[in-house]
């Protein structure tokens, strides 16, 4: 056996505790979805970890291709590796130099370093471990080679997501699988057993009806020896749950996946409300026959929300704040967004000036006199580093002073379409309200009923939770359900005396604590944050967590993004306890 197959099959007695490079890249990535989300790394993949640099018993070099979901956040993943590697540059030396041969008395000097690989142009990441006096480019004994790979298939540049579709086909098949009959086989076996259930639901994708994602079952593309284990853990947690609640003498029929287009039959229970195209929000229908005196056809809408075991909140909600489909817009009066957009402009052009040394010209060009698209345009050409992008958004290192009037102008803006003042207090409870119960109905669909008149059709939204990490052990836990018709009942119960309810949209709050919003002094996070609590004076509920940010280029709109509480006497323990005392009496089917 080579060195380097060496060392690659002793990885996990390696990188293990503070060396976790798995547990390193979680803590980096975005969530699912962004531009800066991280395969989870599997140092079993031969596509993640090959070796590299000779064959047989001469291969010294391993190459390492943590998976970023945009290709132009490669230069970012490298840049944070490289920071890692020279963290733990004692610790990997201790670790790896036993491996290295020693018999004519070698010392090894090891570095970290980038350089262009031949034949590419692109920056890799070197740690080599070199006998003194040799070339650490030529003459190493031993090298990890780091070059990120963007995905790049599937829709918009990347590996399409196949949990709706995995989930999908698992529930068609009526195929409920016993993890711990899988997970007590030696590592080959199981392995192998792994990829046989993602090969049969690959095979049978097509009994899904409008199916997608089936090119991002497999994490190596077209050579498919490498399934997505994250996301079928994810699925399985789902479609188990599903499996349950429907009865083995139950029979499905079909199962649809809405992305593309409704079909047909399920038309009927998509309808359009006064401020929603396309309410149902389902990402899957599962049709399905029960038996017995009460038998009959059933409809299940199922919104598909995925987290790790160990991941924050899921996003509920993504939406653009402001411009054409803002969430907030066409609640303002023109006036006011004109205030947004000149503040917007101002921002940006003090923060471009200060990245010209106090210039004003660009390309030739007057760029306080430029319009505001063509200030976005040169601000995203100027601002590509993330670092200095999240500096120049909250006044710290080279952009202190400048103050973000723009996120400020924004906050101010969000405060007043809810009914708040710019400090949280509620100004008009009426406008509070409306906003408040328009808002949960459009993420719990609490109204569906009222647009869906149909007692057959039946509404959750659920999310998946599992993992396949390190330990080459899928981990499956029960999803998080919030069955439809008991949220309404729930939120209708919290809001049903207007004379004993608040809504109150507080600024500054996360799942964490308490948090600075980008334009104040001390903020760390280019984001505005609020809670959103509802209920009695005396015994609000805190519902859900909003954040607005800038998720990509700064000529797009910043996001709203919305996700479930976690904090004392939230929703979801409320919800859960509710269900709890419910039991089996949550009305189905």
């Amino acid at each position: 056996m080579s060195l380097a197959d060496t060392i690659r099959s002793d990885w996990d007695k390696i990188f293990t505790g503070s060396l976790d490079f798995g547990k390193f890249l979680s803590s980096i990535s975005a969530a699912d979805g962004e531009p800066k989300c991280i395969d989870a790394w599997l140092s079993d993949s031969t596509d993640m970890l090959p070796t590299k640099q000779g064959s047989g018993n001469t291969a010294t070099s391993i190459r390492m291709v943590p998976r970023i979901k945009v290709k132009t956040e490669r230069n970012w993943i490298r840049g944070e590796i490289k920071k890692w590697f020279e963290e733990h540059l004692e610790e990997i030396q201790n670790k790896v130099t036993p491996y290295l041969p020693t018999d004519k008395g070698q010392v090894y000097n090891w570095e970290v370093f980038e350089k262009k690989t031949t034949g590419t142009g692109l920056l890799s990441l070197f740690v080599t471990a070199t006998v003194e006096g040799k070339s650490r480019e030529t003459q190493s004994s031993f090298r990890f080679l780091v070059q990120p790979k963007g995905l790049t298939a599937g829709a918009a540049g990347q590996r399409e997501d196949p949990h709706e579709l995995m989930t999908a086909v698992l529930i068609r098949l009526q195929k409920k699988v016993i993890l711990s009959n899988i997970n007590r086989k030696a590592d080959a076996k199981r392995h192998e057993a792994y990829k046989e259930l993602v090969d049969e639901l690959a095979a049978n994708a097509n009994k899904v009806v409008g199916g997608s994602g089936l090119n991002g079952f497999y994490i190596d593309g077209s050579a498919k020896n490498e399934p997505d284990l994250v996301n079928l853990a994810k699925a399985l947690s789902v479609s188990n749950f599903i499996l349950q609640k429907i009865g083995k003498n139950a029979t499905v029929n079909a199962v649809w996946q809405t992305g593309k287009q409704w079909a047909t039959e399920i038309s009927k229970f998509n309808p359009d409300n006064d401020d929603i195209k396309n309410y149902n929000s389902s990402d899957i229908i599962v049709k399905f026959t029960t038996t017995g005196p009460k038998g009959g056809v059933h409809y299940w809408g199922i919104s598909l929300k995925k987290k790790g075991i160990t991941d924050a909140e899921p996003t509920l909600l993504n939406k653009p704040l402001m411009g054409s489909r803002g969430f907030i817009s066409k609640k303002m009066k023109e006036a006011d967004r004109d205030v947004v957009d000149n503040a917007k402009k101002d921002f940006f052009v003090r923060a471009i000036q200060r990245k010209l040394n106090g210039g004003n010209l660009y390309k030739g060009k007057n760029v306080s006199a430029m319009s505001l698209k063509d200030v976005l345009k040169t601000a995203n050409s100027l601002f590509l580093d993330s670092n200095e992008k999240s500096d120049m958004l909250t006044g710290r290192g080279e952009y202190r002073g400048i103050k973000n009037t723009y996120f400020e102008a924004l906050h101010i803006a969000f405060m007043g379409v809810v009914g708040h003042n710019a400090a949280g207090k509620v100004v008009d409870k009426e406008k509070a309200a409306k906003f408040s119960q328009e808002f949960m109905d459009l993420i719990f669909k609490i109204d569906m009923d009222q647009y869906v008149k149909d007692a057959n059709f039946h509404f959750s939204l659920i999310t998946g939770v599992g993992d396949y990490k390190s330990s080459k052990v899928m981990q499956v836990k029960p999803p998080i359900e919030k069955e439809g018709r008991t949220t309404s009942e729930i939120f209708k119960d919290l809001w049903k005396d207007p004379e004993d309810v608040s809504y109150r949209f507080i600024p500054g709050r996360a799942n964490s604590g308490a948090k600075k919003m980008a334009f104040e002094e001390g903020a760390t996070a280019a984001k505005l944050f609020y809670e959103l609590k509802i209920g009695p004076p005396r015994n609000e509920h805190s519902i859900v967590m909003l954040e607005v940010r800038y998720k990509g280029a700064l000529t797009s709109e910043p996001q709203f993004q919305v996700f479930m509480s976690t904090r004392p006497n939230s929703f979801s323990a409320l919800y859960k306890k509710i269900a709890k005392k419910k039991g089996s009496s949550i009305r189905r089917w």
